[in-house]
């Protein structure tokens, strides 16, 4: 079983790579939910916003994270003005993929 200090979900489950994705669509959501509540948007202002239904937002400020896909959670950060950059430096050994999430410049 995988154990680890930083990891809150670890003693959950066996398989590293189900723990990895459980942990950032987890905080994939902590993000969209915590941009909602600046911003002070309703569900229904949120939903347009996002490109959803409101059920789906609900779904989303109650952290209900089995009924989201990653692409699903990143998609709804595009649609309100963030934009991914994945690079690939295959002889950085540490960290050869770096994913850099910014505010799309308009």
């Amino acid at each position: 079983m995988l154990h680890t200090k930083s990891e809150p979900f670890a003693p959950f489950f066996k398989d590293s790579v189900e723990l990895n994705m459980i942990s950032l669509k987890s905080k994939l959501i902590i993000i969209l939910t915590e941009l909602i509540r600046e911003k002070g948007w309703s569900q229904r202002v949120a939903a347009e916003k996002l490109g959803v239904s409101q059920p789906r937002v609900s779904n989303l400020m109650n952290g209900q994270i089995s009924k989201f896909a990653i692409d699903t959670l990143l998609e709804m950060l595009c649609r309100i003005g963030f934009v991914m950059d994945v690079s690939f430096r295959p002889h950085d050994k540490e960290s050869p993929i770096d994913v850099k999430v910014k505010k799309a410049v308009v």
